[in-house]
Parts: structure tokens; C-alpha cells; sequence
């Protein structure tokens, strides 16, 4: 029994040491965004919206499509993450002479994925309350859904 008891403690030790699935490290990220505003040597301005307060989603939105019009320059940030544990980023890079979207995203596993586009413009939609962004690459719609982290 006692060598039974012992292997039991030694599988369960094993087993905890393993991989286990896992949110991404928010630092992978971070890094990223840090590294997008180091290279415009701007400051991070964080508008995320925690999930208790979805209602505030849209006036985030229009916020940033302020902000895409007339500045204050600065590396925007809008943090999502999902069920799944995927967590992305929506970054807009704000200066004098360019307006860039960014979406940094990573899940268990995976290395930070970048996309990025130019924006030509912004506008903020009253009825879908979206922030539509029109880019070389085609349309980009950003909702309430879109930016505000699902609850736990």
C-alpha cells in the first residue's frame, strides 16, 4: 500500500508539471504593444472595456473614432479575450502623419500573431454602434462584441 500511495503522489507530481492549457501569456502581448509604441514613440493609451461594463462599449468606440480624427497622438489599445482563450488586442496607432490599425492576437500555444492596416478612414456608426475603419485591405467593423472581454 505505502509503494501504491507512493506512485500515486509521484503520477499526480508528474502530470502537474506538464503543459496544461492555458491562457496566453499576457506579457507575450504586452511585449508586442509595448514594442508598436516603442517603434512610434508614443504612449500607450489603454480604452479597454471590462466585461460588468458593456453598456460603455460604444463610447469607447466613438472615443477612439475621435481620436482617429483629430489625435491626441498616442498607441490606443482595446484588450478582448474570449472563451476560447484567445486574447487579441485592437490597436490604433495615432500620430501626426498616420493612422494604423493593429490586431495582436495569441491563444494557448500559439505565437503572437500581427495584423496590420493603414487606415484611410473612420467612422463611428450610431445604429450598429461600430466603429467601421475603411483600409487598402478592405472594410474593418469593430462592435461592442468585438472590444468587450466575454465574462468568466
Amino acid at each position: 500500500m505505502n509503494s501504491l500511495l507512493k506512485s500515486m503522489i509521484l503520477i499526480t507530481a508528474i502530470t502537474a508539471c506538464g503543459d496544461s492549457p492555458s491562457a496566453p501569456k499576457p506579457s507575450s502581448l504586452d511585449a508586442a504593444l509595448q514594442a508598436t509604441a516603442d517603434a512610434e514613440q508614443l504612449q500607450i493609451t489603454d480604452i479597454s472595456v471590462p466585461f460588468e461594463r458593456l453598456a460603455q462599449a460604444p463610447a469607447q468606440l466613438q472615443t477612439l473614432n475621435r481620436a482617429i480624427e483629430k489625435g491626441p497622438a498616442a498607441v490606443y489599445v482595446m484588450r478582448y479575450f474570449d472563451d476560447t482563450l484567445r486574447h487579441t488586442l485592437h490597436v490604433f496607432v495615432i500620430g501626426d502623419t498616420k493612422r494604423v490599425y493593429v490586431r495582436l492576437s495569441a491563444a494557448p500555444y500559439e505565437d503572437v500573431t500581427r495584423e496590420q492596416h493603414d487606415i484611410h478612414t473612420a467612422r463611428y456608426e450610431e445604429k450598429e454602434k461600430s466603429l467601421i475603419l475603411e483600409t487598402p485591405a478592405g472594410v474593418i467593423r469593430l462592435g461592442p462584441q468585438d472590444v468587450t472581454p466575454v465574462g468568466a
